[in-house]
Parts: structure tokens; C-alpha cells; sequence
């Protein structure tokens, strides 16, 4: 997996302790993460199936909430539902959800892949992770 620029001028790369889990992920779950970067790379962020959103979106209720929208905002950290192990199609296309999610940063024409996370609860990516 390298970092690609597609059509639509978004390069997408991946963040190094990402890459050195990949490997170990099911093959299945590979697959949804290369499709995730391939859609992202030739058509953006046009017709996900899955909810995606900027991470600052934190619960009120979450007991670090403040903690984790500077977090968020400091790094551009956005998450994806992936669809693993599968979608919750119970709302419309484009805002399916799963338990898992793909953490990434959105960096002007970049997506930066950081991690996989099971969601709830839902946690941030440590600095270390991060570009």
C-alpha cells in the first residue's frame, strides 16, 4: 500500500503504526480499507456508503469531551464507518454505521489513514499514530 494520488487530487496515505497492523487484520476487513482508499482516491468523499464525519463531533455527555474535540481539531482527525464486520443499513445509504470505524486525518488534499477502532466506545487515536 503506498500513498496515491487520485483523480480527484486526494492523496491518500497511511500512517506507519497502521501499516505495521495491516497485515494482521482479516483479509476481509483489508478489503473494505483498500476499497475505502480506492473509492477516496477516485471519486473523494462522493458516495460513501458509511457515515463519515470530522471526530470533533463529540458526545457532551462524554466525560473528556473537551479533551477530545482539541484533539481532534488540533490533528483534522475524522472517522468512517467501514462497514466491518457489516453496515447497519437502518438509515440512508451515505450514513450506514458499523462497530467498526477507520480513524483518519483529512489534510487539505490528504487522507491519512492512522487506525482501526471498534466504536462504542468511541476513542481518538494516540499523538504517536498521528502525522
Amino acid at each position: 500500500m503506498d500513498d496515491k494520488q487520485g483523480n480527484k487530487g486526494i492523496i491518500v496515505g497511511y500512517g506507519e503504526i497502521f501499516l505495521n497492523k495491516f497485515n494482521n487484520f482479516p483479509i476481509k476487513d483489508q478489503d473494505k480499507i483498500i476499497d475505502f482508499a480506492e473509492h477516496i482516491e477516485n471519486n473523494g468523499f462522493n458516495s460513501l456508503p458509511g457515515r463519515n464525519k470530522p471526530s470533533h463531533h463529540v458526545s457532551t455527555n462524554d466525560s473528556n469531551f473537551l479533551e477530545k474535540v482539541n484533539h481532534a481539531k488540533r490533528y483534522n482527525l475524522h472517522h468512517y464507518h467501514i462497514g466491518i464486520p457489516s453496515y447497519d443499513e437502518t438509515n440512508e445509504y451515505g450514513d450506514w454505521t458499523s462497530e467498526w470505524i477507520i480513524h483518519y486525518q483529512h489534510l487539505g488534499n490528504e487522507v491519512h489513514i492512522v487506525e482501526l477502532d471498534y466504536h462504542p466506545p468511541f476513542t481518538l487515536p494516540p499523538k504517536k499514530n498521528l502525522k
